[in-house]
This record gives structure tokens, C-alpha cells and sequence, in this order.
């Protein structure tokens, strides 16, 4: 049995480096996030951090996922009332953080925000008594946390403008050594107008495009849907499990990558894996690399 002192002596060295660690002015941008997708190899991806151990979107979640030698460690970003880009997945602060103990608030949003309330937030304890204490970090945090010593990022963009992404990217000089992701195809076409160079996946699939509801049979990753997606010039696809050996073929075609979520049982992976995908989002890291390697 894994020692819980030791795990929290962990998760506190990992809040203590994400808040020490600067980037130094020689540690510019190097490309890492291109050379990644230019690997022949599969590319494990720890969703919202380990989460399936830790509080998602935390600092403790970041490491562990580091610690499980993921390629990228996902996270969720939105903007808060005061243009602050925070990493939190559902669009309330109910699930994850004690906001209705703290700030006597339910069903608020990020929007609704400021950055001292989102800082009084405990988003640690809902997991684990042993995370309390956990804060909420901040885009800008996060990305520090996890591109430290080497680790990569795949950030999903929420809410927020494409100029609040980039500026925090370019203070940080991170700009392609890291991927982001997003539902929202309009804000993957702004980032590219904003950052051109930065690379993009485009998330999916849509409910819609162009105004036109799109039924189940869709939403398959087909043909039309790359080619929509080319138009943004995105580096890849990041789709659930509506996948098809034809689809992702034609996305190689078109020199995309094709990354599939949320994947947590070896058996689906290795099937995935074998109908072509180049990555696998996942809760726990750990049962992905099992996977690659009895596949």
C-alpha cells in the first residue's frame, strides 16, 4: 500500500516547485511540442493531471502526471472576472472547489470571479482529505508547474479570448513547447490570427457547424469533418470515440495527428491503438503505457 504521508510530502514539494520555479531567459521556446508531433510513437497524455489519484487541475495532479512520465499533461482553462486565465473543467466551481462553504455561492462560474475569491478556494479536499488546502492555479501557474525540468502541456481553452492565451504563453516564452486544444473552433482560428506559429488541435466533435446541427452519425470523424478542421490550421484532432480506421487514415493523409479521449480500460486502448490513433488522453497514465506495451 502506497504510504499517504508520503504521498502528501510529494504533493507539497510539487505546490512548493510550481511557485519557485521561474523559467530562466535562456530556456526560450525550442520547438518541443513540434518535435512531439513529429514522433512516430504513441503519445500518452495525463488528463487534467493524474486525476484519476489526484484533484484534477491542481498542482498535485500536474506532478503526479509527470511522475507517470506522460508526454503531456492536459489541463482546462477560463477566464475570471478580472481577465485571469484559472484551470478549473466544469463550467461552476460547485464539484471541485468548498465555494458554497467559502464564498456561500452555488452554481457560479468562473466569470463571476475575482482573482482574491478564486484564491480563498480549497480545490483539493472534494478528492482526498490529504489534498485540503489545495488552491486553484492560475494558467500562468500551471503552465510553470508542468514545463518545468522538461514536461509538456496540453491546454484546453474554455473560455477567453485568444490574446489572453497568448500573452500568457509569450510571457512565459513557452510558445510551441506546448499544444492547445479547443472545442470552440472559432477561438483555434483567432489563436492562429493572434500566434500564427503556435500549434493548435482542434477538439471534437462539434454539435454543429456553420449554424447546421450535426446528428450522431456526424459526428463520426469523417472526411468533412477534416477538412473543416484543415481550414483552421490545426496540427491535429482530438476526438472521443466516434473514430473510424477511414477517418483517421485520411486525417494522416492530411498530415494530421489524431488524439482520442477519455480512455481509462487497456482493452479499448489497445483496440484504438491498432485502429491507428497517435495519442491516448487518459485518467491514469500508468494503464495507458500497460497498454502500449501487451498491445
Amino acid at each position: 500500500m502506497i504510504n499517504k504521508t508520503y504521498i502528501k510530502l510529494l504533493s507539497a514539494a510539487a505546490f512548493i516547485a510550481a511557485f519557485t520555479f521561474t523559467m530562466p531567459s535562456s530556456q526560450a521556446a525550442d520547438g518541443r511540442a513540434l518535435k512531439l508531433m513529429e514522433s512516430d510513437r504513441t503519445i500518452v497524455v495525463a488528463h487534467r493531471g493524474f486525476s484519476m489519484g489526484a484533484p484534477e487541475n491542481t498542482v498535485p495532479a500536474f506532478f503526479w502526471g509527470k511522475l507517470a512520465e506522460a508526454d503531456m499533461v492536459e489541463l482546462d482553462f477560463y477566464v475570471n472576472k478580472e481577465g485571469t486565465l484559472f484551470c478549473l473543467h466544469d463550467r461552476t466551481l460547485d464539484r471541485t472547489t468548498d465555494i458554497r462553504s467559502t464564498l456561500s455561492l452555488t452554481n457560479a462560474t468562473m466569470l463571476d470571479l475575482t482573482d482574491a475569491q478564486v484564491r480563498k478556494l480549497d480545490a483539493g479536499k472534494w478528492k482526498n482529505p490529504m489534498y485540503a488546502g489545495t488552491p486553484m492555479p492560475s494558467l500562468e501557474e500551471a503552465l510553470i508547474a508542468i514545463q518545468a525540468d522538461g514536461g509538456m502541456t496540453l491546454a484546453e481553452h474554455k473560455t477567453g479570448s485568444a490574446a489572453q492565451c497568448a500573452a500568457v504563453l509569450t510571457k512565459l516564452d513557452c510558445v510551441n513547447d506546448l499544444i492547445v486544444q479547443s472545442f470552440n473552433w472559432n477561438f483555434l482560428a483567432d489563436m492562429k490570427k493572434v500566434l500564427p506559429e503556435q500549434i493548435t488541435v482542434a477538439l471534437g466533435p462539434q454539435n454543429e457547424i456553420r449554424g447546421v446541427k450535426l446528428t450522431a452519425e456526424q459526428k463520426v470523424m469523417d472526411k468533412t469533418a477534416v477538412d473543416e478542421m484543415l481550414k483552421l490550421g490545426v496540427a491535429g484532432a482530438a476526438w472521443n470515440k466516434q473514430l473510424t480506421p477511414e477517418g483517421i487514415e485520411y486525417a494522416h493523409s492530411k498530415g494530421l495527428k489524431v488524439f482520442v479521449y477519455t480512455i481509462n480500460d487497456i482493452k479499448e486502448a489497445q483496440e484504438l491503438l491498432a485502429m491507428g490513433v497517435d495519442g491516448i488522453i487518459t485518467d491514469n497514465p500508468a494503464l495507458v503505457w500497460k497498454a502500449i506495451a501487451t498491445k
